[in-house]
């Protein structure tokens, strides 16, 4: 079965990046060089994201009946449009900081600054990308209705 093998391979991703947040905190306290420590914090927060995220994926396909990640319905109890607008109050902050973002990178001429700056920027650009998903898939009242229609469906049919 192919979710085996899939569930094997997150399994052992996971402890690879929890190893590697790992190693790269112990080298964190030995490095004197900010830019460096900024960087590698970067990237050992990252790890410990990715399995955060894998941890979850799990979570999902290890349920009895697994859904497809998209088709797992937003609870009854929460009001859909109420999420739907925060979410977009939300990318409205996204943008707002990444402007604020741009105009820091204009201001240094320093190459450190500037590529840590580049990096939170480019998160922005992300985290924007992934509200908007979110709420196309997720919010979307039309694609909602088209999956509790397919839901009923399935229970009469």
């Amino acid at each position: 079965m192919p979710e085996e093998n899939l569930v094997k391979l997150i399994r052992e991703q996971i402890k690879i990046e929890k190893n590697f947040a790992t190693t790269i905190d112990e080298q964190i306290k030995n490095i004197r060089n900010v830019a460096a420590k900024l960087l590698l914090l970067e990237t050992q927060k990252d790890s410990e994201k990715h399995a955060m995220i894998l941890e979850g994926i799990l979570d999902v396909i290890s349920q009895k009946d697994a859904k497809r990640l998209w088709d797992t319905l937003v609870d009854s109890y929460v009001d859909p449009l109420v999420v739907r607008r925060s979410l977009e109050d939300h990318i409205k902050t996204e943008t707002a900081m990444l402007e604020h973002v741009k105009k820091e990178i204009k201001e240094t001429e320093d190459k450190g600054i500037k590529l840590l700056l580049e990096h939170v920027a480019s998160d922005e650009e992300k985290h924007h990308r992934i509200l908007q998903t979110v709420i196309k898939h997720v919010y979307d009242i039309e694609t909602m209705r088209t999956r509790e229609q397919s839901i009923e469906d399935q229970s009469r049919g």
